[in-house]
């Protein structure tokens, strides 16, 4: 894959749309400098990661919830038990 991209008076180029998808490019990338060529690298956002870390915590609803289905069975358990 290799296409022709503009390098603005900033020293901006925009990265084709193609290639942002298929590399799992987001907001942050590496660059480094080999051998007179310019490298850029795909890096995990770490403020994506920290979201997912929070997406995937459960919610506090979810935790009393539990906690209270917990404690039923452990209630119905001592009245079975008491039978």
């Amino acid at each position: 894959m290799e296409f022709l991209v503009r390098v603005d008076r900033r020293g901006r180029i925009v990265i084709p749309s193609e290639v942002r998808r298929s590399l799992g490019i987001g907001r942050v990338v590496r660059l480094r400098v080999e051998e007179g060529r310019i490298v850029l690298e795909a890096v995990k956002d770490p403020l994506e990661k920290l979201a997912e870390l929070v997406i995937k915590a459960p919610s506090s609803e979810e935790v009393v919830e539990e906690r209270f289905e917990e404690k039923l069975e452990e209630q119905l358990e001592e009245l079975v038990g008491e039978g």
